[in-house]
């Protein structure tokens, strides 16, 4: 969350990469076994009330023209998002029923997430974070409500491709719920993975693990 300026060895910009495409790509190739075990599948992203502030920069993704800590962490949250949506509708109109897609603000968490925030923001941002702010933050047991809600609570079952928080279905900022921008960011990530985007959902799917396996 909110690092300086890195690029994986895969050429991505480290939080786009960490918490969108490789979530994006791993769970294509989970989908088949996922199907086998249907129904009652779950497939649940984190994402953040921090994508309010994001945008899909898509002639820029990887921000080396635009770069800062929290456009980064924003865009790849807004991604987990669009994803969740796309990947729902793409799942229904296969006609592949019992897998079930959401997304979550798990809340803010007393975790080692702000690491780079005296870094990135100012110089004892990350104390004022831990400490000042420790009576308005959630434990890691609390914030671990909504992804838990998500998976397995009874009334969700019926539920796909939308975004909780607390414990409850919640309205994202107006480009998450864009079908355009969800679609043209799935053809967009399948290029930058090298993936061949496909309409027909089955067999996007075998073409994946095909070209994966080589």
């Amino acid at each position: 969350m909110m690092c300086p300026h890195y690029k994986t060895e895969d050429g991505f910009e480290l939080q786009l990469q960490s918490n969108y495409l490789g979530h994006f790509l791993l769970t294509l190739l989970l989908l088949p076994k996922i199907q086998s075990s249907t129904p009652g599948c779950r497939i649940v992203n984190v994402s953040s009330l921090a994508h309010i502030f994001g945008n899909i920069h898509f002639n820029d993704i990887n921000l080396e023209k635009s770069y800062s800590p929290l456009k980064a962490y924003a865009q790849s949250k807004m991604a987990n998002i669009l994803f969740t949506k796309e990947l729902a509708r793409r799942l229904k109109e296969a006609d592949i029923s019992g897998i079930n897609v959401y997304a979550l603000h798990p809340g803010v968490i007393r975790t080692e997430l702000g690491r780079h925030y005296n870094k990135t923001i100012v110089p004892g941002a990350t104390f004022f974070f831990r400490h000042i702010m420790r009576p308005f933050i959630k434990n890691p047991t609390q914030g671990a409500q909504t992804t838990i809600y998500c998976a397995i609570d009874e009334k969700t079952a019926d539920e796909t491709g939308l975004y909780y928080s607390e414990c409850r279905v919640s309205r994202p900022q107006w480009r998450a719920r864009d079908d355009q921008i969800s679609k043209k960011l799935w053809d967009h990530t399948c290029r930058l993975l090298h993936l061949e985007p496909n309409e027909n959902f089955s067999a996007f799917l075998q073409t994946v693990s095909r070209q994966l396996a080589q």
